[in-house]
């Protein structure tokens, strides 16, 4: 069993130059792309939790959630990756007996392997515990405290590879060649690539077995994308995109938001709304989040738009209804509910938000 914490390192310093703009940012699903790393971590228990910023540090926290971590700027961003991860180090309590390495532009590491990580690890046997992928040994990689002083003198644009190098006699590896290794993002390509697995996967937690036989699913190409294949009895897992229901609630001009007290987007304003059921009509849908989340009855149902974006996993529909003389109310997922001028909004939570209110204004 650990002795000592295990914590997670995200390293998301880099100034993006093969890109041209801020890789941390990119939408994925509506959210910048750093925010779906960040939510790798928080589905994992390691703690404490350090994401190193550098080369756009201040435009990244104005856009990204950075709940639960302690968020460490590197002046020295421009030397290169070593200097982050000295800086990360450097900063990490004593208790800790290593840490999780992750790479911010890898939002498709599945949460499970961070705690698989954590578990395989031996501090009195272990220098290290990575993944081996089909391609190879991969990251994110867990390095045990001993190392420290060795990574704390690195130097330039390189990572532990040349520290592991010298103890690979202690590494060990978790079978992961079913998989290929997450992607990163480095260039225009790699990000349409990355929607692409995206929207394929669905969300970062891909299942990892069969839901028939338990056997462990591989990846394969499938009708041009890499899909989940069961190589036992082989199924494949196909993902549909979900359906989401909003409404724009009027009441004497003002729109009717909830802030929410959920992620994603928790603290920021959104309209009610949420997952069709199966079976359940369009409308019916709209009008019973509206009760559930606002307590208001949507009076005259009217369709007002159609959201669907490469990469993102929800097809939103939106409606436009009234609730004249009605008051709303707060429901589970809301800490708060509000009327505001269309000329006066709140920070909205979700980036299609602003698209539903366009359309609104336009009617």
């Amino acid at each position: 069993m650990t002795e000592g914490r295990i914590a997670a390192i995200v390293l998301a310093a880099g100034s993006s130059t093969r890109l041209g703009r801020p890789k941390q940012l990119l939408r994925v699903s509506g959210r910048p792309l750093l925010e779906h790393t960040l939510d790798v971590v928080r589905a994992s228990s390691l703690n404490p939790r350090l994401l190193v910023l550098g080369a756009h540090s201040r435009e990244i926290e104005a856009a990204v959630s950075t709940r639960s971590f302690d968020v460490i700027h590197n002046d020295d961003f421009a030397s290169g990756q070593a200097s982050s991860l000295r800086t990360a180090i450097e900063s990490l309590p004593e208790d800790v007996a290593g840490a999780v390495v992750l790479l911010g532009d890898q939002p498709l590491v599945p949460p499970w392997l961070l705690d698989s990580l954590a578990a395989r690890f031996d501090p009195a046997i272990h220098a290290a515990v990575r993944p081996r992928y089909a391609g190879g040994p991969g990251n994110p990689v867990l390095l045990c405290r001993r190392l420290f002083p060795e990574l704390a003198v690195l130097t330039g644009d390189v990572g532990a590879r040349d520290v592991l190098q010298r103890h690979a006699g202690a590494i060990a590896e978790l079978d992961m060649t079913a998989r290929v290794a997450p992607r990163d993002v480095d260039t225009e390509d790699d990000y349409a690539q990355l929607l692409l697995e995206w929207s394929a996967a669905g969300a970062p937690d891909v299942p990892r077995y069969c839901q028939r036989c338990a056997t462990e699913l591989v990846f394969r190409e499938i009708h041009h994308r890499s899909r989940p294949v069961c190589p036992s009895c082989g199924f494949t897992c196909f993902y549909d995109p979900k359906i989401a229901a909003v409404v724009v609630v009027e009441i004497d001009g003002r729109i009717v938001l909830q802030q929410r007290s959920i992620d994603p987007g928790r603290g920021k304003w959104t309209f009610p709304g949420g997952f069709v059921d199966r079976g359940e009509a369009l409308p019916e849908a709209a009008a019973r989040e509206t009760r559930e989340e606002v307590g208001l009855d949507a009076q005259g149902l009217t369709l007002l738009g159609l959201y669907s974006e490469p990469g993102e996993t929800v097809v939103l529909v939106a409606f436009h209804a009234t609730a004249a003389g009605q008051m709303p109310s707060i429901g589970d997922e809301s800490a708060d509910v509000r009327s505001f001028s269309p000329d006066e909004l709140p920070e909205l939570a979700f980036h299609r938000d602003r698209l539903v209110i366009d359309d609104w204004l336009k009617r």
